[in-house]
């Protein structure tokens, strides 16, 4: 954990360094809406070689393309910067992520706001805390709310059009059923404030280990719950987490909303 709050650290710096200036770099990956750039790959070599430092036995799996081996039964997922778009446009939205898995699943997990200096984390059956501007880390739990009506929910759409054109189908199911929905453009923040009591649920169509582990470890930590549905098709719900006593009727809703027709 610690080299973990050390590495999300000093990548946010970084990032929050190049803010001010002209992006540089910037390629597409799966679509042209889906954006890399310099600031991404530079993050990531920078929290690559701490890990490789301080754990030369650990695999890595990062977003950009790193990829280590390692032979103790570790791997660390990482996406150094969530929330691209925000970053490149100037959204002050977006976040450095970081996760431990053993065979068990997710081990410790960081999610690091660099434009708020709030710190998420989690260790598996530890519990999980927030610490701001580099105080005191503080519990973290999940709303007690019950009523899924009364839910704030918040969600992401995919890169791909015609994904996001399924994705908004499924809303016009959703948004009636629920309090409202948020959309913000960092899914592992968005976990992390399920956690921190700032959303009630929250639900989208990531896949990527980096994009979801370490979020989903807080929310359980918090006292949350997380399902990962299966996907009929891409675009479709993946990962679904919210406070517990609204988590069965979230996923039982959003089972209806996919359906065609």
């Amino acid at each position: 954990m610690t080299v973990a709050i050390d590495a999300a650290r000093a990548a946010g710096r970084h990032l929050l360094e190049g803010v001010e200036g002209a992006p540089t770099g910037i390629d597409a990956k799966s679509s042209h809406t889906d954006l890399v750039s310099d600031a991404d790959r530079e993050s990531e070599t920078a929290i690559v070689s701490a890990i490789r430092w301080a754990f030369p036995e650990d695999a890595i799996v990062a977003e950009e393309g790193s990829l280590e081996s390692g032979g103790s039964g570790r791997t660390w997922y990482i996406d150094p910067l969530d929330g691209t778009i925000n970053y490149l446009y100037g959204v002050p939205h977006w976040s450095v992520v970081i996760c431990l898995a053993d065979a068990q699943g997710a081990l410790a997990g960081v999610v690091y706001d660099p434009v708020r200096d709030e710190l998420f984390g989690a260790e598996r059956g530890a519990g999980a805390w927030v610490s701001r501007g580099g105080g005191a880390p503080r519990p973290l739990r999940t709303t007690a709310v019950t009523d899924l009506g009364r839910a704030l929910v918040a969600t992401g759409f995919a890169y791909v059009a015609a994904d996001r054109e399924e994705q908004a189908r499924i809303l016009t199911r959703v948004l009636g059923q629920v309090r409202d929905l948020r959309r913000y453009g960092s899914a592992a923040l968005d976990l992390s404030w399920v956690g921190a009591g700032r959303f009630d649920a929250y639900f989208e169509s990531v896949d990527k280990p980096w994009d979801w582990m370490a979020g989903a470890l807080i929310v359980r930590e918090a006292g949350g719950r997380v399902t990962e549905l299966p996907q009929a098709r891409s675009g479709h719900p993946h990962i679904v987490a919210s406070a517990p006593d609204v988590h069965d009727a979230l996923v039982a809703l959003l089972n209806r909303a996919v359906q065609p027709g």
